[in-house]
């Protein structure tokens, strides 16, 4: 089976220039034709983006509760869809000379719980980013103004991503946490880690590994980190304490990657999900 390396992050978390690194590094992301692009998004396969539109039935801001996504697995109509643009990614990485393929998809973080266990021993590049950086950056997105944004329900939003992440990938060894302010201050020493990584996770041999980072680090202009944020999270008024914890956890895991994950330490509150509603309704 040829190697599978999915980006898995939320909007406006650098999925689009992990993906792009990935494909200089050597990745293969699919025909051309196949390939949604623009400038909110890059390298997004169709045939996912519809699957994922059809399992999150068009609804990419309240996530889909996980036993549902679950159950969906035994949908022989959806896992039919699933393994086939598997196969079809498969077979046309088998055509070329790229040692693996990529897939990326913002919403990745939200269907996990159906994806996982299709894609199998799949490599993970997972990024790390400042949750109001990305809160901040997906409201520019919508054309929102900051003042526009529910920051409480974009933390739910980001922590139940998160956890979701960690609790799908927990047990998988093949994985890359990488945070997306060092690969902008430091891109030799970030595409270096990443480089290394996709040759060991894909047996590739290291006598060009010097061309392939520098042919990756000179994707990455540091003049496009919009949205920086200064403070920490627990200077965030509307943050909770376990979200402050599991920043911090995931900052953990860009240096220790099989750091023990404990989802209780880190749980979402009571309702959490009726409130992400309710905020999104007010929004609009």
């Amino acid at each position: 089976m040829p190697h599978r390396i999915i980006v898995c992050g939320i909007y406006r978390s650098g999925t689009s220039l992990l993906t792009k690194l990935s494909c200089e590094w050597g990745a293969y992301a699919g025909k051309d034709q196949d390939l949604f692009q623009d400038n909110f998004g890059y390298l997004e396969h169709f045939a996912l983006q519809k699957l994922n539109d059809n399992l999150l039935n068009e609804n990419s801001y309240v996530p889909t509760p996980v036993d549902v996504l679950l159950e969906k697995t035994k949908d022989s109509t959806l896992s039919q869809c699933a393994n086939q643009i598997l196969k079809d990614m498969d077979e046309e990485v088998a055509t070329t000379q790229a040692p693996a393929w990529v897939w990326k998809d913002p919403r990745l973080p939200l269907t996990i719980p159906f994806w996982a266990d299709f894609w199998k021993d799949a490599i993970y590049i997972i990024p790390i980013r400042h949750p109001l950086e990305t809160i901040l950056s997906s409201a520019e997105m919508e054309g929102l103004s900051s003042d526009q944004v529910p920051l409480s329900a974009g933390l739910l939003y980001w922590q139940f991503c998160m956890l979701n992440i960690l609790n799908f990938t927990q047990s998988n060894s093949r994985k890359l946490f990488i945070a997306y302010d060092q690969l902008l201050k430091d891109p030799q020493t970030e595409c270096t880690r990443l480089c290394a990584f996709l040759d060991e996770q894909c047996g590739v041999d290291i006598k060009d590994q010097s061309i392939r980072i520098q042919s990756m680090t000179s994707q990455i202009e540091s003049k496009k980190y919009h949205h920086q944020a200064s403070d920490p999270l627990a200077n965030v008024e509307a943050s909770t304490v376990e979200q402050r914890a599991l920043y911090n956890f995931l900052r953990v895991k860009t240096m220790y990657p099989n750091e023990t994950f404990k989802a209780k330490d880190f749980a979402l509150p009571p309702n959490w999900m009726e409130a992400l509603a309710g905020e999104l309704g007010e929004m609009k």
